[in-house]
C-alpha cells in the first residue's frame, strides 16, 4: 500500500482526497497538511469549486496524521507520496523540498508560474529519482480520451479542426482570493486555460506559432481567444475565460471537425459527447466511467507500483504547457504572433 500525504485540503485538496477512497488497499491518505486549524480538524463547511466535489462538510479524519507546516510533513517516514494540492505560486518550492525528502510528487496544475521554476523541479526529480507528475486531470477525462484516440487512429478521416474552450465565472471563492492575484496564480491562462493548452500538446504536439487575443484585470489575462498555427496541420482554436458573472457557473468542451464526421461536447448541457457522420447519423459512443481526477490518481499511483515513470503525463510536457501559454500572454501583450520553440 502508498501512504499519501495530502498538501492542501481546499477545494482540490477535497477532491482528491475522496479519490484516494476509492482505491482501496493500493493506496490511502495517512497524513494531511494544511494551514487553516479548521481544516486540520476537518470542518470542510468552508468554500467552493467549478466542477466536481463541491459539497462543503466536516470530515471525520479518524487516525489520519495532521500537520501545520509543509516540513513536518516532508519528515513524516510514514508518508511515501505527496500530493500537492495548493495555490500555484507554492507549487514549485514544495515539489522541490518534498522530492529532496524522497517523496514522489503529485502535483496540481499548472506546474509553476515560469519556465525557470518547472526546469527547477525537473531537475529535482532526476536528482532524487522520485516519481514527479503534474495533475493534468483532461488527459484523463473520458471525453477528452475518446477525442485523442479519434483523432490518433482517423476513424472519421483527417483532423480539419479543433476547438477547445473553458469557461468561467470569475473564481472569487479561493482562499485569501489567491486566483485573483496574478503573482500567485498566473490569471486565467494559466490557472484555467492552461487544461486545454497541455491537450492540445498532447493531441498534436507544440504549434509553430501562436496568436492570441485577451483582456485582463489584476488577476492578469483574464480571458484569452488563441490561434495555434501548425505546418499543413488542422485549424486549432482555444478558448478560455473567468470573467464571466457568478450565475454563470463553469463550462468546457470541445468541437472537432474530420473529413467524415463533426464531434461535440459540452459539460454545462447535459448531453453526452455526440458524433455526426457525413452520412446523417448520429452517435454517442459508449465512453469509460470516471472522471479525470480519480484517473489521474489512479494512474500515479500505477506508476509508483511499477516503478515507472510517468508516460500518459510528463513533467516536460507540463512544462511545455506552461511554456507555450505564456507565449499566448506575450502574443496578446504585443499583438504579435509568437513562435513556439
Amino acid at each position: 500500500m502508498i501512504r499519501v500525504g495530502l498538501i492542501g485540503v481546499g477545494f482540490i485538496g477535497r477532491n482528491h482526497f475522496n479519490q484516494y477512497a476509492r482505491l482501496g488497499e493500493r493506496a490511502r491518505i495517512v497524513a494531511i497538511c494544511d494551514s487553516d486549524p479548521k481544516r486540520r480538524r476537518g470542518d470542510w463547511s468552508e468554500g467552493g469549486g467549478n466542477i466536481g466535489d463541491t459539497a462543503a462538510r466536516v470530515q471525520d479524519l479518524g487516525d489520519i496524521r495532521s500537520y501545520e507546516r509543509v516540513e513536518e510533513i516532508l519528515a513524516d517516514g510514514d508518508v511515501d507520496m505527496v500530493d500537492i494540492t495548493v495555490p500555484t505560486f507554492l507549487h514549485a518550492e514544495m515539489t522541490i523540498a518534498a522530492l529532496r525528502a524522497g517523496k514522489h510528487v503529485l502535483c496540481e496544475k499548472p506546474m509553476a508560474l515560469t519556465v525557470k521554476d518547472c526546469d527547477r523541479m525537473i531537475q529535482a526529480a532526476r536528482k532524487s529519482r522520485k516519481l514527479l507528475m503534474i495533475a493534468q486531470c483532461i488527459r484523463f477525462w473520458p471525453e477528452y480520451v475518446w477525442l485523442k484516440q479519434a483523432i490518433d487512429d482517423r476513424r472519421y478521416g483527417r483532423l480539419r479542426a479543433l476547438s477547445l474552450r473553458r469557461q468561467a465565472s470569475t473564481p472569487d471563492w479561493t482562499w485569501d482570493s489567491w486566483a485573483l492575484n496574478a503573482k500567485r496564480s498566473g490569471g486565467a491562462i494559466l490557472d484555467l486555460h492552461v487544461h486545454d493548452v497541455d491537450y492540445a500538446l498532447w493531441v498534436l504536439g507544440k504549434p509553430r506559432s501562436v496568436t492570441a487575443q485577451g483582456w485582463g484585470r489584476r488577476s492578469g489575462i483574464d480571458r484569452v481567444h488563441s490561434l495555434w498555427e501548425y505546418r499543413s496541420g488542422p485549424v486549432v482554436y482555444l478558448e478560455g475565460w473567468w470573467d464571466a458573472p457568478k450565475a454563470f457557473g463553469f463550462n468546457m468542451g470541445f468541437t472537432a471537425v474530420f473529413d467524415r464526421a463533426a464531434v461535440v461536447w459540452d459539460l454545462n448541457t447535459g448531453k453526452p459527447l455526440t458524433i455526426m457522420t457525413s452520412d446523417g447519423r448520429s452517435e454517442t459512443p459508449q465512453l469509460a466511467g470516471g472522471d479525470g481526477y480519480y484517473g489521474e490518481i489512479d494512474y500515479f499511483v500505477s506508476c509508483i507500483e511499477r516503478g515507472q515513470r510517468p508516460t500518459t503525463s510528463t513533467p516536460r510536457d507540463s512544462r511545455d504547457a506552461v511554456a507555450i501559454a505564456l507565449a499566448e500572454a506575450r502574443s496578446i501583450r504585443t499583438g504579435k504572433a509568437v513562435a513556439v520553440r
